[in-house]
């Protein structure tokens, strides 16, 4: 009896190992990919809405006037720049994706401290795709979310939820589900508008500093790097 059992717990380990786990990575891979094309469909919507809207003569708030677009230089210098930005941008939240992770082991407070970085977290990777798309400069970004940051850790939150009530596996699982949704919602509505439109008249809260301790990093760690040659 010993014997099978042992047999039945070493075939359900290699069932997990050999067919679920890689087809759970999978699946999480193809959903990453299919983040973009989500965000990029809604984007492309809303363009055609704010075309079809400016055709029409209604005078609305557009992008540009909640949060400013930034005009790249063309040819090689632009390619640089936006190749340097992006790995800044990696970098920096990778380690904001650290600090994320160290609050979790603080004692008493830490849950709820690492409930609050999460939902910005989510709520950042969620605008980022919109952002992407509307050439917003990294340094708009930050300075945006951390101005409307009540807002935005509400809009994070539901993403988060399930982590702290459903085992990884599942809670992964349900996050599937509703990250493309607040994707999509995210590329597809006004809400930088709203949010613009409602300080200008009700003021709002104090910028916060939610990136600083991972700005400060960052910065020392290419500081460290080597200074290009200067040729004469």
């Amino acid at each position: 009896m010993p014997f099978y059992a042992l047999l039945r717990s070493i075939l359900i380990e290699l069932v997990y190992i050999f067919w679920f786990y890689p087809l759970y990575i999978f699946s999480f891979v193809l959903s990453t990919l299919w983040y973009n094309d989500i965000a990029k469909h809604a984007f492309e919507v809303l363009k055609s809405k704010e075309s079809t809207t400016q055709a029409y003569g209604k005078n609305e708030l557009t992008e540009s006037q909640s949060i400013s677009t930034t005009e790249i230089p063309g040819g090689f210098e632009g390619v640089c720049l936006g190749i340097g930005e992006q790995i800044y941008s990696i970098l920096l939240l990778t380690l904001f994706f650290i600090e994320v992770f160290a609050t979790g082991f603080i004692p008493y407070f830490g849950k709820a401290i690492n409930f609050l970085l999460l939902s910005w977290m989510y709520a950042y990777y969620c605008f980022e795709y919109k952002w992407n798309y509307s050439n917003v400069a990294l340094n708009r970004r930050l300075d945006f979310f951390e101005s409307n940051w009540p807002f935005f850790a509400g809009f994070g939150s539901p993403c988060v939820i399930p982590i702290f009530f459903f085992s990884p596996l599942v809670s992964y699982g349900v996050m599937a589900i509703l990250y493309p949704l607040f994707v999509l919602t995210a590329a597809g509505t006004q809400s930088e508008q709203v949010i613009s439109s409602i300080r200008s008249f009700k003021g709002g809260p104090k910028k916060l500093p939610i990136f600083y301790a991972a700005n400060k990093i960052a910065m020392s760690i290419l500081q460290l790097l080597p200074e290009p040659s200067k040729t004469s």
